[in-house]
């Protein structure tokens, strides 16, 4: 009795201290990115909230030069057709000051949107007696008039440059700090992590150090268990949607500046990630395969300024054979970082997609720093150990991608690698059965 009794309490106490562990650490993780997470919304929402101001301002803008183009259309035809397009503009008009006076900004915006208003407010009444003066031929008055309208709708025009000019120096200030927030974001998270690791060993280490029966070792096993189940889970941490809806905002602010080439960057990263985020593990298309490689060859060039020529020649029958995810992208990654990277002549990487009778080869080539007879030997036989082009940044490698080939076509010959030697540039090929090319259930979807 006393043995099970001490058995029981043991157990409990191994329990306790597992879940306190877990507890503490989820409950921190959640705190600091509950903390980030609102600083970052709300530059998003003083982003947004700019942004649908300046859409109003836009809109009052075009209306407002309905207004003076078609009273100036009167003033010279008098035809019907122009005193109703100008009714129609001034209602118009007329319902945009309404929203722009609903809006929220800061103070000093706000000082400016009422000036807008105002001037805007006596510049219709303005017009609409210059339109009553013509309709009445008081030639004095509504040529008094006209002049007058013009004099305060130039005011008005620069008080919206002003407005927008203001606005855009908001909205650098606010995306400055929506990377500032990401970057701590993803720091305080890799700290969280390593943090949690170190804590996770000493409570492994503590709880096995004196126990040796059969109960204490399963009790071992569910301890490693958890704890790969907590890195996982704060891995996790950084939303996808969160990484999506930021990137978006970027793209959509560099629409803003008009800054064409950054938001076309943001957008390909944002690809990127969700293919990589969604594909990693699942089966897909090679067309799927080739379009991750362009987004990736994008963002290479933008670092790199467009020192990469990176050719395609693809069969297009091809593109929908199913392929395992993630198998194009490294071997292009490889070329990149110990092939063409270092060198000091043109860099180019050219893909080939070609059918032969019942196989697909997909070819790999660069004109980089090339390979030796014993590397390649190595690699093709998985013994290449810690070399670096065993490895890349995203810790998938030539071995992986060869062992995953394997498993999902169910041969051996996956892959080829040559070249003539080192600094002749190397060439690798992939080995695809095409005898289910047209399958519809390949994609995990």
């Amino acid at each position: 009795m006393g043995r099970d009794s001490g058995k029981k309490h043991r157990q409990l106490s191994v329990q306790t201290r597992l879940m306190l562990t877990v507890a503490i650490a989820s409950l921190t993780i959640i705190a600091v990115n509950i903390i980030l997470f609102f600083n970052i919304n709300r530059s998003m929402e003083m982003v947004n909230r700019a942004y649908a101001t300046n859409l109003i301002i836009n809109e009052l803008s075009d209306s407002m030069r309905l207004v003076e183009n078609s009273m100036t259309d009167y003033l010279n035809t008098k035809s019907t057709d122009a005193i109703e397009q100008y009714f129609d503009a001034e209602q118009e008009y007329r319902g945009h000051l309404e929203e722009l006076a609903l809006t929220r900004t800061d103070r000093d915006s706000r000082a400016m949107l009422e000036d807008i208003v105002n001037l805007s407010d006596s510049w219709l009444e303005v017009t609409s007696e210059t339109i009553r003066a013509k309709r009445g031929r008081v030639v004095d008055r509504y040529s008094v008039s006209y002049e007058r309208a013009e004099r305060i709708y130039s005011y008005i025009n620069a008080y919206i440059y002003s407005f927008n000019r203001e606005q855009f120096r908001s909205n650098s200030e606010n995306y400055v700090v929506l990377l500032d927030s990401f970057r701590r974001l993803e720091y305080v998270t890799m700290i969280i992590i390593a943090l949690v690791a170190f804590v996770n060993f000493l409570v492994t280490f503590v709880l096995t150090k004196n126990i040796l029966d059969p109960v204490r070792q399963r009790e071992i096993m569910m301890e490693t268990h958890l704890k790969d189940a907590e890195l996982k889970y704060l891995q996790a941490q950084v939303n996808p949607h969160f990484l999506f809806n930021t990137l978006n905002a970027g793209a959509q602010l560099a629409m803003m500046e008009n800054a064409d080439r950054t938001s076309v960057f943001i957008q390909n990263m944002a690809a990127f990630f969700r293919y990589k985020l969604k594909r990693e593990d699942k089966d897909t298309t090679l067309a799927d395969e080739i379009g991750l490689v362009d987004n990736y060859v994008y963002i290479l060039n933008v670092r790199f300024s467009g020192e990469i020529l990176f050719e395609k020649d693809i069969d297009e029958k091809c593109l929908r054979v199913p392929v395992p995810g993630m198998i194009l992208q490294p071997i292009v990654e490889n070329a990149v970082n110990y092939g063409i990277r270092n060198v000091d002549h043109e860099k180019r990487i050219k893909l080939e997609v070609r059918r032969e009778d019942d196989l697909i080869r997909v070819i790999v080539s660069d004109n980089g720093a090339g390979m030796s007879a014993e590397r390649i030997e190595e690699v093709l036989g998985g013994n290449a150990g810690e070399n670096p082009v065993m490895k890349d940044s995203n810790g998938v490698g030539l071995s992986n991608v060869m062992a995953r080939m394997r498993l999902f076509y169910n041969i051996e010959n996956v892959m080829n690698i040559t070249s003539e030697g080192e600094g002749k540039g190397t060439t690798v090929e992939l080995f695809i059965p095409a005898v289910n090319e047209d399958a519809e259930s390949m994609t995990g979807n």
